[in-house]
């Protein structure tokens, strides 16, 4: 068949050569349609469930609302894992399902569900209801609306009513979040003194708002001909309407809302706070929808705000700090730059090595025409432009190179010898049959290599698809042209009379060197096998000194910093702190913007204590910076300690996202301690911080506080409250419309909904004393204080209770720096085991990348041996030969030796993008093994002996190879060198190949030759 094709193509040359500008067209045409994105979609199918009941303590949170909620769901159809956090007034409970679920399934899953709990839950509970279709890593654009002389409540209304309710109606945005600024609200405030003296119950004046605060309708009124609606108008407009309200009449004289209550504008209560750069700001994140177009999605949003902009009041400005289309392009960008100067630099070695520049240009032109083909199996496949799909592509740029220079490199010399023997079309076609076939199993091997990381599940198996299904696709739009394009174009450019051998001396030179190398390898076989194992073993040994971690550390020209103080904070406090640590963050002058956002955003799906601040610091680019992130984040750390009582970690946005993403816990490395007593939980958690106080590596330790808030408890006495004949229903009413206030209604402004709070006045809820003097009506008309009913006392309360797959945790978080993460959980992991007691039923885990690393690890680890095996019976049935597919696949290690040396030089990881080099780098070696000893064996076939047949299949099939190798060297240099957005994520791949392609002209030119005559003489010494 590879023959039928090179022969058909050969024969019909215009129609080849219009077949691939055709396609080159619909490449160019999917390039500029297809999604791009930094990583690709890595959001699982993830439904977030969000309660509110404001004021409710943590503990009857996770109680009444939580639990009920997590037990019902965990175990739902394709549901993995269940986590809450409940909070004060606030329960998130996240349902995780198996990777490939439709996330509308999955909704429709859990909101079946919800019906059967929800009229259990506690009254006050809004919710539950069901979270945006997005994610944490949905988060692309964020921006902060600034006012100078702008009243807070104004900015906030401004953000949400004229900014947040456009871009959501903007294609491809799935939900906007305002933060910070106060949210406008009608409050009336009672006098108890009043309601007492007007004899009025708060449920009086709760009943007299809510009824007059309707509209209603008297039907139709028919007038002959004609009719008309009757509607009537009674809602409340504002605060004159409020005040007027009647209530009820005492001796014939209204009493109004306002006898008894002061109406006024406020701002609501808010557990949430925001600046810009030191100044008031409401901050604003945009979530895109669920598998959605990020750049597409960015350009919407940025244009719709251009026109919203023009409608903001004087004074009131839009601030960006965070455009992830940014990084996007420049991560793109750095990688297409990469390609661009690769390509060029192999193009100079074929110009060097063939010495024809006709030759090269042809060999040189499949480049980009096999990156057009692939673009469009990439989009057939629905595979985003990421860098990782984009590294899949750098990695094929060498391998598509190799492969057109085998092509190449044969037709010419082929032509070279032959000249005056036949016809140019014979020629050609004899000398693309002669290595066709095994252009064809040599790409279906690496193919076969990349085939298997399909498989993967999980996070592992979306970072792995892509680059997978990209050199695939290279790959095979490689093949095609090689079979096809490059012998019509030699034919056409190429003739007989126009290859002689001018003669090259550096290829003269390097061909003399390498024929005395292999010949005085071939006269010492057995210190050659010696050598070999010895490399093998040192390889082995040299991968346990490299660290080891899920993917490289990625500078994205932000830090995120995030800050907790102690429990018992409040949100002015922890703003006045924030203010100060603004102040200096902007001092470095890296920094261009600081926006802090404190406590959490109402609607937000995370629930942060108001003790709890986050920083993006916006970075001057990467390449204007003369720090980068690590010692500006050392820096900062320098800094931050001179703040006691705060406890702090860095990281970077898209970093923090994957990591909530991966585990539902923010830091590199996170430690749970599950259990079910918070005292223990409380213990051990602290026994296990003091020990990693104590390990080399540790940044930013934080443990996470969820005990210490102080809590004045009302405990209500139950034979009291029986003596009185009042219920604990009644006591309950009482203090949370008194205390926490009750939303009666809403009132509809032009544009707006406003809602109208009713509690007792800020002067009575101030006090311990206060609070005991509240008086409740008893059947008998008596009014008794709270304090006569109710044992109330000062106590301490959780802040924030964690749960997971129905289990209390206690988290770690911290940082890793100048260490590898593998090993510090391995030394952490002994140490905790050996000095840790814990009770039965407790138990620790290691999330944040790690666990994805782990997973990572272990699944490649298999696939290696499955990869390996397909190999195996591809080279079988190639050779037909079980001692020569063997010899192969047992000398793969030795090609790993150079790469990992790579590494360790250039202070590398073992990570996914090096784990793709080495995969890569084994496929490209068994190739040229499988180019090689063809060539042997065709020689050992014409009669040669053995030795001699080595020496001439080595020698001849030597400027192929070596320069196969030096163009993978040479394509990865721009990848390994440049410096710029993205660059830390393709390093690792590229010093893996130049490494271990190093190694491959070093040590394998030689030592395969050596050991197939070794295992040959071997064999047939055997038999005799």
């Amino acid at each position: 068949m590879i023959n039928r094709i090179i022969r058909y193509s050969l024969e019909h040359r215009l129609l080849t050569v219009f077949l691939v500008i055709l396609a080159s067209i619909v490449g160019v045409f999917a390039a500029v349609r297809m999604p791009k994105d930094i990583y690709p979609d890595l959001s699982p199918p993830v439904v977030t469930i969000v309660t509110e009941n404001e004021g409710m303590a943590a503990e009857d949170v996770e109680r009444l609302i939580s639990f009920p909620l997590e037990a019902l769901l965990n175990g739902a159809p394709h549901v993995t894992r269940v986590r809450s956090e409940s909070g004060t007034g606030d329960s998130i409970v996240t349902v995780e399902f198996e990777w490939g679920t439709d996330i509308y399934l999955a909704r429709q899953i859990v909101s079946s569900q919800l019906d059967i709990v929800a009229g259990s839950l506690p009254d006050g509970t809004e919710g539950p209801h069901l979270g945006p279709v997005s994610s944490r890593m949905g988060e692309v654009f964020e921006f902060a609306v600034v006012g100078e002389s702008t009243d807070p409540l104004e900015l906030r209304s401004i953000a949400d009513w004229t900014i947040r309710y456009r871009l959501q109606g903007v294609p491809g945005v799935s939900f906007v979040i305002n933060f910070g600024g106060f949210v406008k609200q009608f409050q009336v405030y009672l006098r108890p003194e009043l309601l007492k003296h007007y004899d009025i119950t708060i449920d009086d004046v709760r009943a007299a708002i809510e009824d007059s605060n309707r509209n209603f309708s008297g039907g139709i009124l028919a007038k002959g001909a004609q009719e008309e609606l009757i509607k009537g108008i009674g809602r409340i407009a504002g605060v004159d309407d409020i005040t007027g309200t009647v209530i009820t009449s005492r001796n014939n004289v209204p009493v109004k809302v306002g006898d008894v209550a002061e109406v006024r504008v406020g701002g609501k209560f808010r557990r949430d706070d925001a600046s810009y750069n030191g100044e008031n700001a409401v901050a604003v994140t945009v979530q895109k929808q669920y598998g959605g177009n990020t750049l597409a999605a960015i350009q919407r949003v940025k244009e719709s705000l251009s026109q919203i902009t023009a409608d903001l009041p004087p004074g009131v400005r839009i601030e960006q700090f965070y455009d992830q289309s940014v990084l996007i392009a420049k991560s793109i960008g750095h990688v297409n730059r990469s390609i661009v100067e690769g390509a060029i630099l192999i193009m100079l070695v074929m110009v060097v090595f063939l010495w024809d520049l006709r030759a090269s240009l042809i060999a040189g032109l499949t480049i980009p025409l096999s990156i057009l083909i692939a673009l469009i199996i990439m989009a057939m496949f629905r595979v985003d432009l990421t860098v990782m799909s984009m590294g899949g592509l750098a990695i094929g740029v060498g391998k598509v190179a190799s492969g057109t220079i085998i092509m190449v490199e044969n037709i010419v010399r082929v032509l070279r010898e032959k000249k005056g023997e036949g016809s140019t079309l014979e020629i050609t076609y004899e000398a693309a049959k002669d290595v066709g076939t095994y252009l064809f199993a040599t790409s279906l091997i690496i193919i076969l290599v990349f085939l298997p990381l399909l498989s993967l599940q999980g996070i592992e198996g979306a970072m792995f698809r892509p680059t997978a299904i990209a050199v695939a696709a290279a790959l095979f739009g490689a093949l095609i042209l090689n079979l096809t394009l490059q012998p019509v174009l030699c034919r056409t450019f190429l003739k007989t009379g126009q290859t002689e051998d001018r003669g090259n001396s550096l290829v003269e030179f390097l061909t003399a060197k390498y024929e005395a190398a292999l010949s005085f390898g071939l006269d010492r076989g057995r210190a050659v096998v010696i050598t070999c194992l010895a490399l093998t073993v040192g390889a082995a040994g040299l991968y346990q000194l490299l660290g080891k971690e899920f993917v490289p550390p990625l500078d994205e020209g932000s830090i995120l910093a995030s800050t907790v103080l102690l429990p018992e904070t409040s949100l002015e406090e922890a703003a006045r702190v924030g203010a100060r640590l603004e102040d200096v963050f902007l001092s470095f002058p890296e920094v261009l913007s600081v926006t802090r956002t404190t406590g959490s955003a109402e609607g937000s799906e995370h629930v942060h204590p108001v003790n709890h601040s986050h920083y993006n610091l916006l970075l001057v680019p990467k390449e204007e910076r003369h720090r980068d992130y690590g010692e500006l984040t050392e820096a900062m750390r320098a800094e931050l300690v001179k703040f006691p009582g705060v406890m702090y970690i860095f990281e970077q946005p898209i970093a923090n996202k994957l990591a909530e993403t991966l585990t539902g816990t923010a830091g590199e490395l996170s430690i749970k301690l599950f259990g079910t007593e918070w005292d223990v939980l409380n213990q051990k958690i602290e026994e296990i911080h003091h020990i990693m106080e104590e390990v080399d590596g540790v940044a930013d330790l934080q443990v996470e506080q969820t005990a210490g808030i102080p809590q004045l408890v009302v405990d209500v006495q139950r034979a009291e409250l029986a003596r009185f004949g009042i219920s604990v229903g009644s006591v309950a009413d009482l203090v949370e419309t008194a205390l926490n206030g009750i939303e009666v209604t809403d009132v509809f402004e032009v544009d707006r909904t406003t809602s109208i709070l009713l509690r007792l006045d800020e002067e009575y809820r101030r006090s311990e004393e206060r609070v005991e003097s509240l008086l409740i009506d008893a059947p008998n008309g008596e009014r008794i204080p709270l304090s006569q009913l109710a044992d109330i006392r000062h106590g301490e309360g959780p802040q924030e209770i964690l749960r997971e797959n129905l289990m209390r945790r206690k988290i770690i978080l911290l940082n890793v720096v100048d260490r590898d993460v593998g090993s510090l959980v391995a030394e952490a992991q002994r140490r905790i085991q050996a000095e840790v007691d814990l009770p039965l039923g407790y138990f620790v885990e290691f999330g944040g990348s790690y666990e994805a690393q782990q997973r990572a690890m272990r699944d490649l680890s298999v696939l290696m041996v499955v990869v390996l095996l397909l190999i195996f019976v591809v080279l079988f049935s190639s050779f037909g030969s079980l001692l020569q597919a063997s010899l192969i696949i047992l000398t793969v290690p030795l090609s790993l030796f150079g790469a990992i040396v790579g590494l360790l030089v250039a202070g590398q990881s073992i990570n996914v993008s090096s784990m793709i080099g080495l995969i890569a780098l084994m496929g490209v070696c068994v190739q040229n093994d499988v180019i090689l000893i063809a060539k042997i064996n065709e020689f050992v076939a014409k009669g040669h002996e053995l030795k001699d047949a080595v020496m001439k299949g080595s020698m001849t099939k030597f400027r192929a190879i070596f320069m196969t190798n030096l163009v993978m060297i040479v394509g990865s240099i721009p990848l390994a060198f440049h410096v710029s957005t993205g660059s830390e994520l393709h390093r690792p791949l590229a010093m893996v190949y130049i490494g271990g392609f190093i190694g491959a002209i070093v040590i394998r030119m030689v030592a395969m030759p050596v050991l197939y005559e070794v295992a040959t003489r071997a064999k047939t010494t055997s038999r005799a």
